[in-house]
């Protein structure tokens, strides 16, 4: 019997994983210092071409990358644009993103979103995060357009800023909008029209450009007719986002001595709070009580009855701001307000009646 060979019980050694290529490798294989590798990497002129190609050749070899960040720290740009949203869980901004992203990916530039679930201080900490990170541009729905250090942080941001949905005293920055005010003005005319008078509001805060612009044009219809608007039906509030708003602000309305008879419901999230609340109460729609939704969503289109609204599309807000900024970046002299409107336009379907 032979002898037994215990070597064959001890596991070989496993080949060392090769090491991924640094800035110090190339640098010994091109034979230059690593300043003239950071040089040649970030385009700065003043390298030879018979080093420039030696460096690149090197960085071919080893297949080395250089990382992104280091780049933006040495103070070199990324082409990377920022986009800073205040609520996660609004699909109007994944429409948003997807229109700028598809601007801003064909013109050479990085998309970076962050949400800041409508806390200013953290959209100061994003607004800061970018202008250390180099960014070339920003994209910003503030939560709270008279927010003093929001604003100091957008004013000492060193790019360009496009304010989407709102409005802020801040003269190098752009805006883009939808026309909220024509849409509102349109839908409180056809209510109006139907011979309503008891017409509620239910809509986001005062504090930010479309609740203005939706209230603006609530009032400019009654006035135009000669008619005031029903204060105690006008409920507007900052905390519009919660989704029980609509449903509490509902039943209320409906408890009134003189409850309405139309509702604006005028924001993503109240919708289903409004249903829920008329269905409880056994109200109808429309026999009961007329209603106009707006930001044209599956449960407006598919309830029965299908839900009247104001739509306009979040895809071409996100658009109009990365093209917005492009051209604010071609002008870097030249950071003047200017603001662009997306239009919106009314969708009659069938949940309003005449009174």
């Amino acid at each position: 019997m032979a002898p037994s060979d215990d070597s064959l019980l001890i596991p070989r050694p496993v080949a060392e994983e090769r090491a991924r290529p640094t800035v110090r490798d190339v640098a010994q294989l091109a034979g230059v210092s690593i300043g003239t590798v950071s040089r040649v990497v970030n385009e700065i002129p003043n390298v030879s071409p018979s080093v420039r190609a030696r460096v690149r050749e090197a960085i071919g070899t080893l297949g080395w990358r250089p990382s992104m960040v280091a780049k933006n720290m040495r103070g070199q740009a990324t082409r990377m644009i920022g986009f800073i949203f205040s609520d996660l869980e609004n699909p109007l901004y994944a429409s948003m993103i997807k229109g700028a992203e598809d601007v801003l990916t064909e013109a050479g530039y990085l998309l970076i979103v962050g949400s800041s679930n409508e806390r200013p201080e953290q959209e100061c900490s994003l607004i800061e995060l970018f202008d250390q990170r180099q960014a070339d541009g920003l994209i910003f729905t503030i939560t709270d357009e008279r927010h003093a250090q929001v604003l100091d942080s957008l004013t000492r941001a060193r790019f360009p800023v496009v304010m989407l949905e709102r409005d802020v005293e801040v003269p190098t920055a752009g805006a883009v909008t939808a026309n909220h005010y024509e849409g509102t003005l349109a839908a409180t005319r056809h209510l109006l029209d139907l011979g309503h008078r008891r017409i509620a509001l239910v809509s986001g805060g005062r504090h930010n450009r479309v609740g203005r612009d939706r209230l603006r044009g609530f009032n400019d219809a009654h006035e135009e007719r000669g008619l005031a608007p029903v204060a105690s039906l006008l409920r507007i509030d900052d905390r519009i986002a919660e989704d029980a708003f609509g449903l509490r602000q509902t039943q209320m309305l409906l408890s009134l001595p003189e409850p309405p008879t139309a509702i604006l419901a005028l924001g993503r999230h109240l919708l289903r709070g409004v249903l829920s609340a008329c269905r409880s109460r056994g109200v109808r729609i429309p026999q009961d009580l007329s209603l106009i939704t707006t930001n044209d969503s599956d449960l407006a289109e598919l309830v029965q009855p299908a839900v009247t609204v104001i739509r306009y599309s979040a895809y071409e807000l996100g658009r109009e701001a990365a093209l917005l900024l492009l051209q604010r970046l071609a002008r870097p002299d030249d950071w003047h307000f200017s603001s662009i409107e997306v239009p919106t336009e009314l969708v009659l379907r069938q949940s309003c009646a005449r009174l």
